[in-house]
């Protein structure tokens, strides 16, 4: 092999980002840099004959180095324009790959930048260092204040909070935004001709006929709404298992005792079924006040329920009012067939309001969007903690500012089909945020304490929490043994400045003057928000990877199942609320139910929402983490949650109804639908 040759037995490997104008036509130039301060020529990296760096393009380059040049320590690269460009002046990198061909060895140059015209520059072997350790904090400093006048965030009085306009790099790829099109074309045209074949809702028969579309499925709701033992296990296992509570307890303002209850306690008393915790209650007063459409009923219900012999959860009586009252009586599973249907119809009229708003819009969504844009404010990208999360954020700010504009929007789906409407969603959004807190409602096994079910004794169905604890802790593991990586002692996370100004601007008001989020629970500190600890560091961390995937994948991937037959879980009902006992009819219950358009509006949309459009939890769609340490950690992470899985598997294979919305493999990464 000659010297000539050898010298030019090495490349660049470069990726292009798939980002709207993230190609180029500018000259574009490097410099290699060793261990031992040698460095290379200028070098233009062109393709003879080629048109290199287009959108989502891998370019290699033969390069030539100094014979002696050691191991490549960064990576000198800027551009410059040329005379007649097409294409934006700025380009966007993904990686950079330095091979190194005769000796079989690669490196990795993760970039994940906006690269300006006639400006160095410097990116280093997978590009992981907290600030105090970065070699060239000056172009870090530099490049977080270029996202924070991107990444602005709008303020409105009782409103979430948002980003202000979506930018470039937060866009759906083509790839993405043709598939979700497209599906939400099919799905259109699917409800289009259902329109046509139906006839109006005269009986319950006439309804299912619409389940006749191949891909418009018949959900499984269908064949259990009736039964109390299914009312029972969508407060266990449905869109919002997050209510359900042990009583210990009878709350005053629910009319019940053992006399009352006598014809469903079977011989037993509400003290006995205490004592064996094996009586619950759920209270939705967070509804209380919030407005709905003037033309439609809403109630603020409290229900008790108790585990029967088959240890199945079974409801024993609902109050659909807050107070006592003769016109809010408690209704009973004794009941005509008819009114208790229709009190249960109510019920799931107020949880689907609330799971709705707040179990899966406010408290994933919207939640999430406000730590996202104060890390992308604070936090750069070359911060471990970003290389970590950065899978878990895809097209989360793309898929709320595209739902605000089509779904929550005057006038739009929520408005016509939820009795809630948009300006009751947003006051329970607002009111439930408000509420929400880091150190309680984000740490999983004290939420569960919080609520006394959190004994796997205790609800022995309740399959949500067993598969929901069981991902939490898998996380935890996951992020505490990354986090060990970069983080030696609690002093190098007291001593990360980033990582400080991330807590502070989530704890803040959330007022322009103020710049921050309002969100309550993180440790304080001279009335600021500070992360003390690498214990502290890890729940937090914990807490956001785990919202942004296993929690909203249970609030959302249940919609159609739940959603699609409106007896089952109704987002509307069209009479007048029930306040009494006398006898009603098959009529009524659908005199009750939405008109055919409103119903099948909800098919449709629950059908887009609830399709899974990109990768399992731990398969990323863009792989951030290159250095070997943390990759380690990586690897464990998607070993042990695929013992999870087929541990999942296993136990529905026992299960009349198997439980699999939380096997991993139909967990989504992100919040990106």
């Amino acid at each position: 092999m000659g010297l000539q040759q050898s010298r030019l037995n090495n490349a660049l490997q470069i990726r292009t980002g798939d980002q709207r104008e993230s190609s180029t036509d500018s000259n574009v130039y490097v410099i290699l840099h060793d261990t031992s301060e040698t460095k290379s020529e200028m070098i233009l990296l062109d393709n003879w004959c080629r048109n290199d760096f287009k959108i989502g393009a891998l370019d290699t380059f033969n390069i030539k180095l100094p014979d002696s040049f050691t191991e490549v320590s960064k990576i000198e690269i800027w551009t410059e324009p040329c005379s007649i460009e097409l294409t934006s002046s700025n380009w966007y990198i993904d990686t950079i790959k330095f091979v190194r061909r005769f000796k079989g060895e690669s490196v990795m140059f993760p970039v994940f930048r906006w690269i300006k015209p006639k400006h160095h520059y410097y990116i280093y072997p997978w590009d992981t260092f907290l600030p105090q350790n970065d070699p060239d904090e000056k172009q870090r400093e530099g490049e977080i204040d270029y996202k924070r006048e991107i990444y602005q965030i709008k303020y409105a009085e009782g409103a979430p909070i948002l980003c202000e306009s979506l930018p470039i790099d937060e866009e759906f790829s083509a790839k993405y935004m043709w598939n979700m099109l497209t599906n939400k074309l099919d799905v259109i045209l699917r409800g289009i001709y259902t329109r046509i074949i139906t006839d109006s809702w005269k009986t319950l028969d006439d309804l299912t006929n619409v389940y006749q579309e191949e891909k418009l499925t018949e959900p499984e709701s269908v064949k259990f709404w009736r039964e109390d033992t299914w009312f029972g296990y969508q407060r266990l296992n449905g869109c919002n298992p997050t209510v359900i509570t042990l009583c210990e307890e009878i709350p005053s303002k629910l009319g019940v005792d053992d006399e009352v209850l006598k014809p469903v306690l079977k011989g037993e008393t509400l003290e006995d079924l205490i004592k064996k915790k094996r009586l619950f209650y759920t209270d939705l007063d967070i509804l209380e006040g919030i407005t709905h459409r003037e033309d439609l009923d809403m109630c603020v219900p409290i229900a008790l329920f108790m585990l029967n012999s088959k240890d199945d959860l079974v409801p024993i009586a609902i109050q659909l009012q807050q107070q006592k009252g003769p016109d809010n009586p408690i209704f009973l599973p004794t009941d005509d067939h008819y009114v208790w249907t229709l009190a249960k119809m109510w019920y799931n009229l107020a949880d689907s309001s609330f799971h709705q708003s707040l179990v899966h819009l406010g408290l994933t969504h919207l939640l999430m969007e406000g730590v996202i844009l104060a890390m992308h404010r604070n936090i750069s990208v070359s911060h471990p903690l970003y290389k970590l999360l950065a899978p878990h954020t895809l097209f989360l700010l793309a898929i709320n500012s595209r739902g605000f504009k089509k779904l929550v929007s005057p006038g739009g789906w929520v408005d016509k089909t939820m009795t809630i409407g948009i300006d009751g969603m947003f006051q329970l959004i607002y009111k439930g945020v408000q509420l929400w807190d880091f150190s309680i409602d984000g740490n999983l096994p004290k939420e569960f304490a919080r609520r006394k079910v959190d004994d796997p004794n205790v609800l022995p169905k309740y399959y949500f929490r067993d598969d929901s604890l069981t991902l939490y802790n898998c996380i935890l593991k996951y992020v505490s043994s990354y986090i060990d990586v970069y983080y030696g002692a609690d002093k190098d996370v007291v001593e990360d400045w980033e990582l400080q100004n991330w807590a502070e601007c989530i704890s803040k008001e959330p007022k322009p003057e103020d710049g921050g989020i309002g969100i309550k629970g993180l440790p304080m500190k001279d009335g600021k928000g500070h992360m003390p600890s690498k214990e502290q560091l890890k729940l937090f961390i914990t807490t956001v990877l785990f919202t942004c995937s296993v929690s909203h994948a249970h609030a959302n991937f249940l919609q159609y199942e739940e959603y699609a037959f409106p007896a089952n879980y109704p987002s509307m009902i069209r009479t007048p609320l029930l306040k009494d006992k006398n006898p009603r009819k098959e009529e009524d219950l659908m005199a009750a139910l939405p008109d055919k358009a409103t119903t099948l509006d909800v098919m449709a949309i629950t059908n887009l929402l609830s399709a899974k459009t990109t990768k399992s939890l731990g398969d990323f769609e863009t792989q951030y983490i290159y250095d070997p340490k943390a990759l380690v950690c990586v690897k464990e992470f998607q070993m042990n949650l695929k013992a999870i899985s087929d541990k999942i598997r296993k136990r529905n294979k026992t299960l009349e109804k198997a439980y699999n919305v939380l096997d991993p493999v139909n967990i989504p990464n992100a919040i990106s639908i």
